[in-house]
């Protein structure tokens, strides 16, 4: 199971820091679908907090789709989660598209920039180079 640490003295609050570390841990692989997180009681204790700050944490989690309560059972990583990094993703494109706009390229422009960095990024990876 993954460790959860937080330090209550660098000015993110505490409730954040569960929230990027279970971000974390799904970006990195540490916690896949279906993993169970500790129980909120469990956590509070562990982390030396208010059982009111993990809960906050979890149900952030819960609304971004990254985990799902299960009465009874316990909070899990859930599976086939859109998540927070797609929604990220997703803006992103989004200030592409308009910071595009605004240079006067059209979205086929854009989509023929993308295509020929997607060529040389296959290209740079056949010959075993970095993009």
């Amino acid at each position: 199971m993954m460790e959860f640490y937080v330090n209550p003295y660098d000015g993110v609050p505490v409730y954040l820091q569960i929230i990027q570390l279970v971000r974390n841990g799904v970006a990195l692989g540490t916690l896949h679908p279906g993993d169970q997180l500790p129980t909120v009681r469990e956590l509070a204790v562990k982390l030396a907090v208010n059982p009111n700050t993990v809960a906050k944490a979890y149900r952030d989690l819960e609304r971004e789709g990254m985990v799902e309560t299960v009465s009874g059972k316990g909070t899990f990583v859930r599976e086939g989660r859109v998540g927070v990094e797609t929604e990220r993703l997703e803006h992103m494109v989004e200030m592409l598209v308009v910071e595009a706009r605004n240079a006067g390229l059209t979205i086929d422009d854009l989509i023929e920039r993308l295509e020929k960095r997607k060529r040389h990024s296959a290209k740079d990876h056949d010959q075993g180079g970095s993009s």
